[in-house]
């Protein structure tokens, strides 16, 4: 199964299970066609700066969060849940799409953490 590593609080937003939870995750590329209508992995990054926690937070209050986590209790550096990748998206009314490319996602849900290390697009996790 293939993961994508997504920066916190952004895999937080995918994964909360909120009505308002982040749908549609951005990018500059598209996501490959054989993966379109299949489970993958969700990989938190481990790199977060308190700016991009700020500005994630920020920006999910606009697109209509009503709670923010804390930014201690944020697993990073693994595996931290699933979804399934409905589309990949140029245009799309979600408040969440900003991207040249919007990745939709539906059903997500956290997994118990597992140690992973992230790679760039999607990739095969080797837990450690």
């Amino acid at each position: 199964m293939k993961a994508l590593s997504i920066r916190q609080p952004w895999a937080w937003f995918i994964l909360c299970g909120f009505p308002w939870a982040k749908d549609v995750e951005n990018r500059d590329w598209p996501a490959p066609r054989e993966l379109i209508g299949h489970w993958i992995q969700i990989h938190a990054a481990k790199a977060m700066t308190d700016r991009e926690f700020e500005d994630g937070c920020k920006f999910a209050l606009e697109a209509g969060a009503l709670i923010l986590p804390q930014k201690e209790s944020l697993r990073r550096g693994g595996i931290v849940g699933m979804a399934r990748l409905i589309k990949c998206v140029r245009l799309n009314t979600s408040p969440w799409f900003v991207g040249k490319f919007g990745f939709v996602l539906e059903g997500a849900y956290p997994l118990p953490f597992q140690p992973c290390i992230g790679d760039r697009g999607f990739f095969t996790p080797q837990i450690l």
